[in-house]
């Protein structure tokens, strides 16, 4: 039952970094943009041992605008970026959860730092908000999914659990779990045509 739990835990944390992840793919696209920029989207495709424990255990769902849908079988996520300053691109919607023994995790408006190299969003946990922005996922290099990398036609990144998501989800030892590919595709930023 233990293992049940923290591979739950683990998959919870999969979803927050598969949000994360898509955001931080665009780091090539974006550093080269005006502050200001805004459009676009990110897209990740999640690790599919994951999924299972995502939709029947933790009944993740997307919050609007974000979309967890599943062409051609493979599940994905997609938020809407928002807002691109600097090395940060922000992002609405995001992901509720039913973490395992009960209560509800949500997890909103997500930021790829790409100074930092993170995703973070603002967390509420069983209706209080965690002070400041959580770092969720670390970014890192895209890994094969279903035995190959997902294409991308903006910027590819992988997307890991940080330690501290994961001793703050119970599950210390999934500190590092992949969580899927994103693939973060910028809108037209001010001053292009």
């Amino acid at each position: 039952m233990r293992n049940l739990r923290l591979f739950t835990v683990a998959g919870c944390a999969g979803a927050l970094v598969t949000t994360v992840l898509v955001a931080p793919a665009a780091s090539a696209e974006t550093q080269h943009h005006a502050s200001g920029g805004r459009g676009g989207q990110t897209t990740v495709v999640l690790n599919p041992d994951l999924v299972p424990v995502l939709t029947q255990t933790l009944k993740v769902h997307a919050i609007k605008p974000g979309q967890l849908t599943a062409p051609g079988g493979v599940a994905q996520l997609s938020f809407p970026i928002t807002e691109v300053e600097g090395k940060v691109i922000e992002h609405s919607g995001g992901l509720a959860f039913t973490p395992v023994g009960g209560g509800a995790l949500r997890i909103t408006s997500f930021d790829v730092n790409l100074k930092t190299g993170f995703l973070n969003a603002k967390t509420v946990l069983n209706g209080t908000r965690l002070p400041g922005r959580v770092d969720i996922f670390a970014l890192v290099a895209a890994k094969p999914i279903n035995g190959a990398i997902p294409t991308c036609g903006g910027t590819a990144a992988g997307l890991t659990l940080t330690p501290g998501a994961a001793k703050a989800l119970g599950a210390p030892s999934f500190a590092g779990a992949f969580v899927g590919d994103a693939c973060v595709v910028p809108g037209q930023h001010e001053g292009e045509d």
